[in-house]
């Protein structure tokens, strides 16, 4: 119910602002107050891993109906002119060795990877007012795990990574309905066996940062950073496995 109030008396406040201001670039009264459930203790971490850290908040987040996509997250990538680019991708992996997600590696995400192996990641999960970031470099995974991950798809979306050339541009939209129907032909059931595109799998995000953030009342929001390079700072704190961890200022 507070939830559904804030959410009522913010968008009444936005409209407000809008009517009277008359322009659609005033976002100043756009916000919400950020209570989360049970507040991250940084004194008292339950893991001085960020990969187990990480492995918590998400099992924690996951198992809850109130976030519907909780690998979702930001992939943000940077060609060889350090021109940025950022999409929204799924999480399909994580352990100690990084996070792992499947592309075209002819699309642009792709190209982009084979000019500059640094990426950055993002994932927020709203209701519990908490985001990871995450910055690394970026290794493809072996054919045998891309393969592993393809046929685990369902059906339609093996069928539509073969018939998609990602970031191409298209005559139209028919053409890749035809493409699609052509291979619904040639594989029409589940039991077929369709093969991996060569130009299809998988990468592995070997992290070198990790930020968890949790929002907080009046904006004194808790940043908790793990490194695998040593600030120059006297309150820096050893981590396992060698990860290096500090308190950031909101």
């Amino acid at each position: 119910m507070n939830l559904m109030r804030n959410l009522l008396i913010r968008t009444k406040t936005f409209a407000k602002t809008l009517s009277t201001a008359g322009k659609m670039d005033d976002m100043s009264a756009f916000r919400i107050s950020y209570n989360p459930k049970e507040p991250m203790d940084i004194d008292n971490l339950p893991s001085k891993d960020p990969m187990e850290l990480f492995d918590l908040w998400f099992k924690e987040i996951s198992s809850s109906e109130e976030v519907r996509e909780p690998n979702a997250m930001t992939l943000a990538t940077c060609n060889r002119k350090c021109e940025p680019s950022a999409r929204m991708v799924l999480l399909k992996g994580y352990d100690s060795a990084g996070f792992r997600f499947f592309t075209d590696y002819d699309g642009r995400k792709g190209q982009e990877l084979a000019e500059n192996s640094n990426v950055a990641l993002v994932l927020y999960w709203r209701p519990f007012h908490r985001q990871v970031r995450v910055e690394g470099t970026t290794e493809k995974l072996s054919p045998e795990e891309c393969d592993q991950y393809f046929h685990s798809r369902p059906h339609g979306s093996q069928l539509a990574a073969s018939a998609s050339n990602q970031s191409t541009i298209l005559p139209s939209y028919q053409v890749l309905i035809d493409r699609y129907a052509q291979l619904q032909e040639q594989y029409p059931t589940d039991s077929d066996v369709v093969p991996r595109p060569p130009n299809w799998g998988g990468y592995l995000v070997k992290p070198k940062a990790i930020e968890f953030w949790e929002g907080h009342t009046n904006r004194l929001h808790r940043r908790l950073l793990f490194s695998r390079e040593k600030p120059e700072d006297e309150h820096v704190k050893a981590g396992l496995n060698g990860w290096h961890y500090c308190v950031l200022s909101p």
